[in-house]
């Protein structure tokens, strides 16, 4: 079966020292709602810039950036970023979703954490049904990405110059990550000096 290489950059605090963060991450995130893919291990894919961003503004300066290189088979990557099936099949069930909700509460709207738990939770019974063990997804709120270019110079069709993904690895997928290294803070890394 098809592989993908992902290369991800998980930011972390840098509580415990440089064996810590080497022996024990990436580190599970939380199961509370504000976790925006569910419970996993995070990375900002491709590039370190989203996580030096992240650990200044949730670390105060004090964090540890991971690089993790994690392969993980195509048909097992949810990949609403880079893939029409993975997003047609995303759409599909958050319309069904969509439509269970409103007959409870006609008010309520999904979010992309609630309906990403329906999902996981009703695959516990049937892993056929989501069989995905990581999912990859690009924040496109106005927040974050301020960079964007007209294509032909209309304000409709725009291109976001740096885009920012994320993935998200569930637990059972950890054994993925296939090499990883500590590249900042520089006292972290594999060359510095460690007491």
């Amino acid at each position: 079966m098809a592989a993908v290489d992902i290369l991800g950059y998980h930011t972390c605090s840098t509580y415990g020292g440089w064996s810590y963060v080497k022996c024990e991450s990436p580190f599970l995130s939380g199961s509370g709602e504000n976790q925006w893919l569910t419970q996993g291990y995070y990375f900002w894919t491709d590039s370190d810039f989203f996580a030096h961003k992240w650990g200044k503004l949730s670390y105060s300066n004090n964090y540890a950036i991971v690089k993790c290189d994690i392969e993980i088979e195509k048909d097992l990557l949810l990949d609403l970023v880079g893939c029409v099936k993975s997003q047609r099949y995303f759409k599909k069930y958050l319309e069904r979703f969509r439509a269970k909700l409103k007959t409870i509460d006609p008010t309520q709207e999904p979010t992309v954490h609630a309906f990403i738990a329906f999902m996981r939770n009703l695959s516990k019974n049937n892993t056929g049904f989501f069989p995905f063990i990581a999912i990859k997804a690009e924040d496109s709120g106005n927040k974050y990405n301020t960079d964007t270019l007209s294509f032909i110079g209309g304000p409709e069709e725009m291109i976001i110059s740096i885009q920012r993904q994320q993935l998200c690895l569930f637990e059972s997928g950890l054994q993925l990550i296939t090499r990883k290294e500590v590249t900042f803070p520089e006292k972290f890394t594999e060359g510095a000096h460690h007491e």
